[in-house]
């Protein structure tokens, strides 16, 4: 977006612009430095003049540690208005609730609703309508709720995004008695009751193609209360009822029903201590335990696009591996390279369809080991039948046992093919009964690929060769299949998977309570 003054511009005595940081039909806002070298953001006000300046003046001497502080207005050389007020370099609640569309955890929830609620609520003692709340007008910096954009004049967005000028409020939070000339205090309270809705659920109860239809919703269409956690059906349907008259009678009232549902107990804010001015704005700080949801057809969309790449890396690591082979003098046949290639496919494959399915959910080791060894023991009996397997259990008797057909025999069972197959179900079936698997795949995983987990597979492989089955009349010794099937299938199954990077973590936090 282009600004009207540059980095370096001093449109303001005693303040110099760093750059512009937001625009609408109020004007534009510049993140600027003064003189003295304090942060502030300059807001250059162009449109509805008077009224703006006439809110503004009415908030200049308010003082509270959740709304954004308004230090002067002044005039600059060329008969412009310039709000100057407290920069706040977090991003909005807005931001935060796009990335989390499942909505925030309740106890962060609770406490940054119930600093939103105290900061308004010092509005109204001050007898000031905010008139235009939602998630773009609250910030957190370092974990402190800011209110800003408070005491001025507001237009009508047609979405949560765009901006159509049409009357005082935005829509998705407009309360209904609006539409019949009613700006009391009471409006606030049901954009609140709106924002708790969608800190809760991740989205607004009433949504539309246009703003007349949402208009309309909030006349006449009761909220889903049925999204909502136990507890807060009631206190969001009492901010939401049509009556001004029904709805809480201060938002005191409201905060402390939201601090019953959590029990109570006091408050705590994270602030953390100064920092030097960032040129990006930092993040809130959100709990990591708090993934982005992933529906059940991008899971299906993304699990096929990672089944065709592995298929396709899997041909690709077989070709260098004949090609290795005849370099070194023993050349495999081509029933060889197919059966590599076929566990390969098969053994990356059932890594991929279980781990998909747990991603993002909690569950028992344990189990997750038991299914993937079932699997294992699938990919075992393939790998017997493509190495000399048939029905007649009788067949192709082991010149060389393995340690498999040692144990069956001391078991009582010496047929060979019994054997045979033996060493490749537990050879298998162990090896994706001990590895987690899954952490290979998890888009949150700390890099997309990491040698060391293929190290441990390959030594596992190693450890295991004593149970697979060393036939005779090959010229590549059977055994550095498994291991290099088991090797290859750990560098597969983290190429072809998803990852996102990983936020920083903070360094440090510290608390203060607030009463």
């Amino acid at each position: 977006m282009k600004f009207t003054y540059s980095s370096g511009s001093r449109p303001l005595e005693g303040y110099t612009v760093k750059r512009g940081i937001g625009q609408g039909g109020f004007g534009e806002v510049y993140y600027a430095l003064s003189d003295g070298g304090k942060e502030v953001a300059l807001k250059l006000v162009r449109s509805n003049l008077d009224i703006e300046l006439r809110g503004m003046a009415q908030c200049l001497n308010l003082k509270h540690p959740h709304l954004v502080a308004l230090y002067d207005i002044k005039k600059d050389s060329q008969g412009d208005s310039w709000v100057v007020m407290e920069y706040v370099a977090g991003e909005g609640l807005g931001a935060v609730l796009n990335r989390h569309p499942r909505g925030l955890p309740l106890d962060l929830t609770r406490q940054w609703f119930v600093s939103m609620a105290k900061a308004i609520g010092y509005l109204h003692d001050n007898g000031i309508v905010h008139r235009d709340l939602k998630p773009g007008n609250i910030f957190i910096e370092n974990g402190l709720i800011k209110i800003g954009d408070y005491g001025l004049s507001k237009f009508i967005s047609g979405s949560q995004r765009s901006a159509h000028t049409q009357s005082v409020g935005t829509v998705h939070y407009m309360a209904p008695e609006i539409a019949s000339g009613n700006y009391g205090k009471q409006i606030d309270i049901y954009a609140a009751g709106i924002i708790l809705y969608e800190m809760l659920t991740g989205r607004v109860p009433f949504d539309g193609e246009t703003a007349g239809e949402i208009l309309m919703k909030h006349m006449t269409a009761a909220p889903d209360l049925s999204k909502l956690p136990a507890g807060y059906a009631e206190i969001v349907g009492q901010a939401l009822a049509k009556d001004p008259k029904l709805r809480f009678a201060s938002f005191g009232d409201m905060a402390r029903a939201v601090e019953q549902v959590g029990g109570g107990a006091p408050v705590e804010v994270r602030v953390a201590p100064a920092a030097p001015p960032q040129q990006k704005p930092r993040k809130a700080e959100v709990p990591e335990a708090l993934p982005v949801h992933i529906s059940l057809r991008t899971r299906i969309a993304e699990l096929s696009g990672s089944m065709v790449l592995a298929a396709t890396l899997a041909l690709l690591m077989a070709i260098i591996w004949a090609a290795l082979e005849r370099t070194i003098g023993s050349p495999g046949d081509l029933a060889d390279f197919g059966a590599g290639l076929y566990l390969m496919i098969l053994s990356s494959w059932c890594v991929l369809l279980p781990s998909k399915f747990w991603e993002q959910r909690r569950g028992d080791s344990w189990l997750r080991r038991g299914i993937l060894m079932f699997l294992g023991l699938g990919v075992g009996l393939a790998a017997a039948w493509l190495n000399g397997w048939s029905f007649d259990l009788n067949a192709t008797p082991l010149e060389s046992p393995s340690l498999a057909a040692a144990t069956l025999a001391e078991l009582g069972h010496e047929n060979p093919m019994a054997a045979h197959i033996f060493g490749y179900l537990s050879y298998f079936g162990l090896a994706f009964f001990i590895l987690r698997w899954w952490k290979l795949t998890e888009r949150t995983r700390a890099r997309r690929f990491s040698v060391f987990p293929v190290v441990v597979t390959a030594c596992l492989g190693f450890l295991l060769v004593p149970l697979w089955p060393d036939f005779t009349g090959h010229e590549v010794p059977f055994l550095l299949q498994g291991p290099m099937v088991l090797t290859l299938c750990s560098v597969i199954v983290q190429l072809v998977s998803p990852w996102e990077e990983p936020a920083p973590r903070p360094a440090r936090r510290l608390r203060m309570r607030y009463a």
